[in-house]
């Protein structure tokens, strides 16, 4: 979107004051300021009931009658609310009011790429680095939610205090599509960050955006796009024949930046390959641990340095962004897990709700790619007005960024292979020290006879704490995304229910009746997913708290339980469907709700778990006896053994870092939690002495 470029010497430009013509309320959002308009629509400062800054994105009249438009916009909106929050802008809502679609973000402060590089040249070992690894984290979160960003380029991606984020995925297909139904030969994209298949109109797939990271990087190190300037032709016969000019990148950026351009998409790394390659993890705890150890606030541009980029659109908004936190999201319930569960993602659920493109020193902020034409031949609901861009929740960002930071920092011994084998596990630099939830067995005979309560328990103390006892059967715990609940399964003379209570025990409530089993939360906290059904095969649920909406997602004769919801929208789950145990998942919203296989080697698998940025999943695998905890990647890559498997060992659970999984190892009736790094190391026992606890979930 083209939008106000940011003046020499400062931060940022002021939003510009609101035209007659301009709304002042879209549905719930209050708009202060006009940020920017481009292919799309118009960009406005907004604040939510509770005042906190957000990015409202408002469609174009011409566009908002375009009924393909629409549709494709509210789906690609929908898909895009599901995209795990970390170095992206959270898309918060989508909607129409008044005849206008609009789009909400997160608020994200910092100039983009685009204006810190062209006003204070190319960045810092260390900041390039963490744009490298930040911009390829959000990719990983993107294409996992089944997106294609189309239109990455440096002024899409912002320069925060916590680390860069990528803005304006999700909505470029939707342009595309309205383009390529009034007009043939068009590409939405920028001339010079675009791959070759997207000028030549071959299939779009996540190589594209791939691409463009090559690109953006190259200009991060050198000031240049490594294709030069000139025209739409000149830049789009370069991108398909020509080879990049990419100056003396640093290993291992020149090798990845290298394989990210290549001609061929098929011979282009995933994003998730090219994190592997900058941090050795793909995971959020990676990110953190990089952008907390190299990443520095962007210094304020030099007044004698002019931008050098004429197609980029630059708005940043420096709004008074210091509004009160955004109110937590409303679940009415929490679910329990059945086997342990960390909570889905390390960041509260408003955090992680929905992201998209915002700046808060809003860099051009476009709000659309603009079509061009390409002259080559194909071969073959908001109550009032309009859509925003994003709002800032950097306070909870940075002290986290900085809490990961001094942990990988200071920790010892992390490739050691000496496990820790004490009774307890005291703080030791690194550990998590923050409470588990747990099941406290208040009498012997689990699993026939149970009685147990639900509590907390941290790690080195001696004892746990109860939050709620009584004569029920409580189990399996497992806190709401924005931890402000605490959702667990009770029995009670033969009959399972879902109950939810506060996070501090009180007001207990029934949700649901269940058939037994865990009860898992959606990631942004409004609908549970359970087993339910009477006699027969069980199957999987899910209910809306609003309004108790029970929506039934399979329809089949297979054992299955153990389901998991993922930060980024998946389901995951153990059936007997091809005979033995095995680990699939689902997409609880696309109405095939197809599953996808995941362990593939015909030995019993169950107890799924997602990692907190959904990228991994840690589960049992073995005979009931002989089990052990296991790792693989979310499409069942890369299978790994964390612990022997010789000791009953099941029930893994992540710890909000991803650094960590708890487990339960032993006898059924009388277990020991343990905790191991997830690289295999570390292995101790946090059971305190003469205590009986299970189902941990850390989170």
């Amino acid at each position: 979107m083209e939008s106000p470029r940011s003046h020499p010497g400062s931060a940022a430009p002021a939003p510009r004051e609101l035209r007659p013509d301009d709304p002042t309320q879209v549905g719930r959002y209050r708009i202060e300021a006009r940020i920017g308009e481009g292919g799309m629509g118009a960009v406005y400062l907004g604040r939510d009931p509770g005042g906190q800054a957000v990015a409202v994105k408002v469609v174009r009249p011409d566009l908002a009658g375009n009924k393909m438009f629409l549709a494709r916009f509210h789906d690609e909106a929908a898909h895009a609310e599901r995209v795990a929050s970390f170095c992206t802008a959270q898309v918060l809502e989508h909607g129409e009011d008044l005849g206008l679609a609009y789009l909400v973000t997160e608020y994200i402060e910092g100039p983009s790429l685009l204006d810190h590089v062209t006003a204070t040249g190319p960045l810092s070992p260390g900041m390039l680095h963490g744009v490298a690894v930040g911009v390829a984290a959000a990719l990983v979160a993107i294409h996992s939610a089944g997106l294609v960003h189309r239109d990455l380029k440096p002024s899409n991606v912002l320069l925060s205090i916590s680390g860069p984020r990528v803005i304006d995925f999700g909505i470029a297909r939707a342009l595309d599509a309205a383009s390529s139904h009034t007009r043939t030969g068009q590409v939405v994209g920028t001339p010079g960050w675009f791959a070759p298949e997207q000028i030549t109109t071959q299939r779009i797939t996540p190589a594209v955006d791939v691409f463009a990271w090559g690109c953006l990087v190259a200009f991060a190190a050198t000031g240049r796009n490594p294709f030069g300037q000139g025209s739409f032709e000149l830049m789009a016969a370069r991108a398909v024949h020509a080879e990049p000019e990419l100056g003396a990148l640093p290993e291992p950026l020149s090798r990845l930046v290298r394989s990210a351009l290549r001609k061929d998409p098929e011979q282009r790394p995933g994003a998730r390959d090219l994190l592997l390659g900058l941090v050795g993890g793909a995971g959020e705890a990676d990110v953190s641990h990089t952008l907390g150890a190299s990443w520095t606030t962007p210094p304020v541009p030099r007044p004698d340095v002019t931008s050098r980029d004429p197609g980029a659109a630059h708005a940043q908004a420096q709004a008074q962004a210091q509004a009160p936190p955004p109110p937590q999201p409303h679940p009415q319930t929490a679910p329990a897990n059945e086997r342990p569960r960390p909570a889905p993602a390390p960041m509260p659920a408003t955090e992680r709700r929905q992201q998209i493109p915002h700046q808060e020193t809003v860099p051009s902020h476009e709000i659309a790619p603009h079509p061009v034409t390409v002259p080559q031949q194909r071969p073959g609901r908001p109550d009032r007005r309009r859509t925003a861009v994003a709002v800032g929740a950097a306070a909870l960002v940075v002290a986290a960024i900085a809490a990961a930071g001094a942990y990988f920092l200071t920790r010892p011994g992390d490739h050691g292979g000496n496990a820790d084998t004490g009774s307890t596990a005291k703080a030791a630099t690194g550990f998590p020290t923050g409470p588990m939830l747990v099941r406290i067995d208040t009498e012997p005979g689990w699993p026939k006879e149970c009685h147990a309560d639900i509590g907390t328990y941290k790690p080195g103390d001696p004892a746990p704490a109860t939050l709620v006892g009584g004569p029920a059967c409580d189990t399996l715990p497992e806190r709401s995304p924005d931890h402000r609940y605490i959702a667990f399964s009770r029995s009670v003379d033969g009959a399972t229910s879902a109950e939810v209570m506060n996070a501090n025990g009180t007001n207990v409530h029934k949700v649901a009746d269940i058939s037994g089993g865990r009860v898992t939360w959606s990631p942004d906290g409004t609908r549970l997913a359970y087993m339910g059904g009477s006699g027969g095969t069980h199957q999987i649920f899910t209910v809306t708290l609003a309004n108790g909406t029970v929506t039934r997602l399979t329809d089949d004769d297979s054992a299955k339980d153990d389901p998991m919801w993922s930060s980024t929208g998946r389901i995951v789950f153990w059936s007997k469907k091809d005979g033995v145990e095995q680990i699939y998942t689902l997409d609880p919203d696309h109405p095939s709700r197809t599953w996808v296989r995941v362990t593939h080697d015909g030995v019993r698998s169950v107890d799924p778990e997602w990692s907190p940025d959904g990228s991994k999943i840690a589960y049992t695998r073995g005979p009931s006896a002989k089990s052990g905890i296991w790792v693989m990647n979310a499409d069942g890559s890369g299978g790994r053994a964390l612990t022997s498997g010789d000791a009953h060992d099941m029930d893994p659970g992540w710890s909000r870092d991803g650094r960590w999984i708890c487990y339960v190892r032993g006898p059924v009736g009388t277990p020991e939690i343990h905790a191991v790094r997830a690289d295999g190391t570390g292995d101790r026992v946090i059971t305190p002495p003469g205590k009986v606890l299970g189902h941990p979930s850390w989170s």
